[in-house]
Formats: structure tokens, C-alpha cells, sequence
């Protein structure tokens, strides 16, 4: 077990306890080992809608490195409000692989690479 890992990962789950749009949420996988860690939780929104999130991190000299991701976000009817990723599917963009998918269907580069303490803040800035 790696505990800078295993300390982000409560983190996580401390900022979606607090946050005032969650009204609950389902750790779906939290592995963690001495080099890395997966975590992918669910949660559902006051509107009805749903977020869900999947990371797989690593250890970096003692610092959190953000490897693979998807952020996903949909209203109460299941349609995608947004979805941040970093898979290999958009070479064309700037800063491929990182991405987001919007509600209209558009792809568009992202320059900053997103964590989970952003796409919970932004969820909660655009509810």
C-alpha cells in the first residue's frame, strides 16, 4: 500500500462528503498498491443526474501523477453533459490525448489536465 496514494484517495472521498451537490455516492473500485492506484466511484447529482469518475494514479516522488482518467457527467435523463478524458482516440487536438466531450457532441482540447477536485467543482459551478 503506497500512502500518498492511499491519503489522495481519502481526499477525494472528503471532498464529495462535503460537496452540496452530491447527495450520494458508491466507491465502486479503490485499489492501491505500493507504485499506484485505481479508484472509480459514482455519484448522484441533487438534479438527478449522475457523475461518475475513474482514475488510475501513480506515486511520482512523492507526488500524485494523474495517468489515465475519464470524468463523466450526465443529466437525470442519461444524456452526457460533459466528459473529460485522456483516451487516445483524438490525435488531431492540441495537448492529445486530453480531451473533453461536450453536450452538442463537439470534442475539444483541453490544456490543462484536469483532477477529481476539478471536475467536481465544475459540476458544482455549472448546477
Amino acid at each position: 500500500m503506497n500512502l500518498i496514494i492511499t491519503q489522495h484517495f481519502d481526499a477525494v472521498e472528503v471532498r464529495i462528503i462535503q460537496s452540496p451537490i452530491i447527495v450520494s455516492y458508491e466507491v465502486v473500485r479503490r485499489e492501491i498498491s505500493p507504485v499506484d492506484g485505481k479508484l472509480r466511484i459514482k455519484m448522484a447529482l441533487t438534479d438527478g443526474g449522475l457523475a461518475e469518475f475513474v482514475a488510475y494514479v501513480s506515486d511520482v516522488g512523492g507526488k500524485i501523477s494523474l495517468l489515465k482518467y475519464s470524468f463523466h457527467w450526465q443529466n437525470s435523463k442519461g444524456k452526457l453533459k460533459q466528459r473529460w478524458d485522456n483516451a487516445a482516440h483524438h490525435p488531431q487536438l492540441p495537448n492529445y490525448p486530453h480531451h473533453v466531450h461536450k453536450e452538442d457532441g463537439a470534442v475539444l482540447a483541453i490544456m490543462t489536465v484536469p483532477d477529481i477536485f476539478y471536475f467536481i467543482e465544475q459540476i458544482e459551478q455549472l448546477l
